[in-house]
């Protein structure tokens, strides 16, 4: 089933209550509106994940709680406004892993794949591919190019790292972290039919630069 607009109302409403008690009374809601759309998408993308990696782990358990981390509750704050999906390989403790993730909250929506946080190392990896020419990161760059979906995504260092390098590839290299993102806030878009459909063909369309990320994760792995 599609998102409707319950769906980020009720992500506003029941952050704004704060309330559990609340949303013990509407948990019906959250599951018909929220997860269980989210649950088909997952679904949905199962087969084009196991396709571009299939180490990737596709279920319904890497939906994000609603509830907060109680370490994180400074604010007093019991629940999260946003809910979203990561797929990735088996997480290690405390370890970020590249991933493709899709989010929705009470503002806006979006999808993409990359780091949380890049690992050092892996980083540094993805650095000597590009400038080595390696033809997975040349073919990453490539990709990300010539589409209009995706934005780059990652805080970048205030000084060029890489003075030497085309435009195009200081555009990765002078960056702390790595993801492309999509991010959305039209009503169209979110509740259509085909959300899940565009999600996949955007996933499959960008898959290289996953493909470019696990391979500096598996040249770490090695290296051990």
């Amino acid at each position: 089933m599609p998102f409707t607009p319950n769906a980020p109302q009720f992500l506003f409403e029941n952050y704004t209550r704060n309330d559990k008690e609340w949303f013990k009374e509407n948990k019906d809601i959250y599951e018909k509106e929220v997860l269980i759309p989210m649950r088909e998408m997952i679904e949905y993308l199962t087969p084009l994940m196991n396709d571009i990696d299939p180490q990737i782990v596709c279920s319904p358990k890497k939906i994000s709680r609603i509830y907060k981390d109680v370490r994180l509750m400074k604010d007093g704050m019991f629940f999260k406004k946003s809910i979203w999906f990561s797929l990735m390989r088996p997480k290690e403790p405390f370890v970020s892993k590249p991933e493709f993730f899709f989010w929705i909250n009470p503002d806006n929506f979006g999808w993409g794949c990359g780091y949380y946080h890049i690992p050092t190392p892996v980083m540094e990896n993805v650095r000597t591919m590009i400038t080595d020419g390696d033809e997975t990161a040349i073919k990453a760059i490539k990709t990300y190019d010539k589409q209009k979906v995706f934005n780059l995504d990652g805080e970048m260092y205030k000084r060029d790292r890489f003075p030497a390098q085309p435009d195009n590839y200081k555009n990765w290299l002078n960056r702390k972290n790595l993801a492309v993102v999509h991010e959305s806030d039209d009503p169209d878009i979110f509740f259509s039919n085909d959300l899940k459909e565009r999600v996949a063909a955007d996933f499959k369309m960008i898959a290289p630069v996953y493909v470019l990320f696990a391979k500096a994760e598996d040249m770490e792995t090695f290296k051990n």
